[in-house]
């Protein structure tokens, strides 16, 4: 067998999707502190691949999850900590993405996130990266994330191939990239000492910077998590957020109303001065699983209006 580093396997990443090579106890690993993020390698001639990765987990907290596909094969779960391997056919695409964590890991100061040491396939194989830059990136909370999709329990519960982003980048049969922290707002922070959003435009922790990615659209999906503020101090912080927004990103950026109706006058004014298209989304939540995250079911309705929604972005027709 032989080993793809993490040195090899960053080249199948694009610019600004939060994936860094970084060292921890004098292991170099891939790196991520982002549910939902993944990366798509090509294997030839390998019978099968092993997955290597390291639990950096809160001591607390339940492992990583990640989860594979092969093809257009059904998603696989593993967990972090003990070698995963998963058979091949002669020609595989094979996925891989964060698939599940915990509120309690410390994601943004004690990199408590996902790491991959290293895949080892077979000495004759092949492999080649595959890098999409996603036409279309959602900035947003634990909705966005995949979090509470399957039930009420951390990180197995969690879905973020079949979450409303999942669905519609299966609908569209393009990638949909997501920048997403759990529960963090304009205004409020995030689990896992995650700062307010505007902190983590261009960070990935307290030490590490990243562009964002050079998509046609960003979508900002937040603002749920602040609904306990008020409506001034809310414009404030979204003003300021979407301002430095406008600096940092050359494409086109539109706003999603929160499923749940928060702030809905806010963000349509805000939509109005920065003469960003709003993206209604009133009678698309039907079912949750705590009376704020959509269930599975409720994420496969909200996946079809949102797919309909990126199409018509794409189209010029906002």
């Amino acid at each position: 067998m032989k080993t793809l580093s993490p040195e090899q396997l960053i080249t199948a990443t694009y610019p600004g999707s939060r994936w860094q090579v970084k060292t921890f106890e004098h292991q170099p690993s891939l790196y991520t502190p982002l549910l939902g993020n993944s990366f798509t390698i090509n294997i030839k001639k390998s019978p099968s691949i092993t997955i290597n990765s390291q639990n950096r987990a809160n001591q607390y907290s339940p492992a990583a999850k990640f989860i594979i596909k092969v093809n257009d094969g059904k998603w696989a779960s593993f967990y972090a900590g003990q070698p995963y391997t998963i058979s091949l056919p002669e020609t595989a695409s094979v996925t891989i993405m964060t698939g599940g964590n915990c509120d309690l890991d410390q994601v943004w100061k004690n990199h408590q996130g996902f790491t991959l040491t290293g895949i080892e396939i077979a000495d004759e194989g092949q492999w080649q990266p595959l890098v999409t830059v996603p036409r279309v990136t959602v900035i947003g909370d634990s909705i966005t994330a995949g979090c509470w999709v399957g039930g009420k329990h951390a990180s197995v519960d969690y879905h973020p191939e079949s979450n409303y982003i999942g669905i519609t980048s299966e609908q569209l049969q393009m990638p949909i990239g997501r920048i997403a922290y759990s529960a963090a707002g304009f205004l409020r922070p995030g689990t896992g000492q995650v700062p307010p959003a505007i902190h983590w435009l261009t960070h990935i922790d307290t030490q590490t910077t990243c562009s964002l990615p050079t998509s046609e659209w960003i979508i900002v999906a937040l603002g749920v998590n602040d609904r306990q503020f008020s409506s001034h101090e809310f414009l404030i912080a979204a003003r300021a957020y979407f301002t430095q927004l406008k600096n940092y990103f050359s494409g086109h950026i539109a706003i999603l109303i929160p499923f749940a109706q928060a702030f809905v006058p806010e963000l349509r004014q805000l939509g109005h001065d920065f003469n960003f298209p709003v993206i209604e989304t009133d009678g698309w939540l039907t079912s949750t699983t705590d009376g704020l995250h959509p269930d599975q079911v409720g994420s496969i309705a909200l996946g079809k209006h949102f797919a309909n929604a990126v199409q018509s972005l794409l189209k010029g027709e906002n």
